[in-house]
């Protein structure tokens, strides 16, 4: 995922940080990246409670929800990882267990979407984080997995990936009435992609067929261009930030790569390596990914 809220940081006493959780490497994996935007700084996080890959992450300036995935099935599994202490516990399970969903949301709720149950699905999950609560959304326009996904306050976008052919369709989810409209296509089909972004804009970058390929979408007027490319080219990657940059971390082939892509320039530098090699991983942020 990537999300966004507003421009209030994290207040619980440690620098903003993007979390990078779960994922694979010859495995499935619970490991955890804590990513420090100021200093571009790497340390591990609190383990998840499930290892797993393909799930999906999304959250607010006190908790992180990453939901779903594959581990030795289909998983509706939730972890709810508390900033502040670093703590992981179980949350509530999603309404449907499937693998490659994306998630994004504002400051009360994160809406799951999307991905494969052994067919691809449309369905959507909305977790109310103040009280634990999962009841269904409403369906995308397309069924699809390996979709990303970001937004700001009022609407979340849910871009590419596949049903059976890479696709450029987006949806946008406007969280106070659940509507859901076709936006403005990508620039380029993928599916695999990771996403992030700020109050204005989200970036969509990499993806599947290995791509270095992005994609800003302005979400005043559903406008999309090309952004700058990443500095390495990959899919089954993934993107959180703040409101100032994005960082695009993992992939295939099973790398720890990082790119750090600013906003207001479209500047991309490579970042600090994660932690732990891996991919098909989520990410999320202590800054609600840019927008709290």
């Amino acid at each position: 995922m990537a999300f966004t809220l507003g421009i209030i940081g994290y207040s619980g006493g440690a620098k903003p940080f993007g979390l990078f959780g779960g994922g694979y490497i010859s495995g499935n994996s619970n490991y955890t990246d804590k990513y420090t935007y100021s200093d571009d700084t790497v340390v591990a996080g609190t383990v998840l409670g499930l290892a797993r890959q393909n799930l999906a992450a999304t959250g607010n300036t006190i908790e992180g929800i990453f939901g779903g995935g594959y581990g030795n099935s289909y998983s509706d599994y939730t972890d709810k990882y508390t900033y502040s202490g670093d703590t992981v516990v179980a949350g509530t399970v999603l309404g449907l267990a499937r693998r490659e969903p994306a998630a994004t949301g504002n400051s009360t709720e994160g809406i799951f979407g999307g991905g494969f149950d052994g067919s691809y699905t449309n369905h959507t999950d909305k977790y109310t984080y103040s009280g634990d609560t999962v009841v269904t959304g409403t369906v995308l326009g397309l069924a699809r997995n390996g979709i990303a996904a970001t937004g700001n306050s009022t609407e979340g976008i849910f871009g590419g990936g596949s049903n059976d052919n890479n696709t450029n369709h987006t949806d946008k989810y406007t969280y106070s009435n659940n509507s859901v409209v076709a936006g403005t296509v990508l620039g380029l089909a993928r599916q695999k992609l990771a996403a992030t972004g700020n109050s204005t804009e989200g970036i969509f970058g990499g993806g599947y067929n290995t791509t270095d390929y992005t994609d800003k979408y302005t979400y005043s007027n559903n406008s999309v261009v090309t952004g700058t490319v990443l500095g390495l080219a990959r899919w089954a990657l993934a993107a959180t930030g703040n409101s100032t940059e994005g960082i695009f971390g993992g992939g295939i082939s099973t790398t720890d790569y990082t790119d750090k892509y600013t906003y207001s320039n479209n500047s991309v530098v490579a970042g600090t390596v994660l932690g732990l090699a891996r991919y098909f991983l989520p990410a999320c942020s202590s800054t609600a990914n840019g927008l709290g």
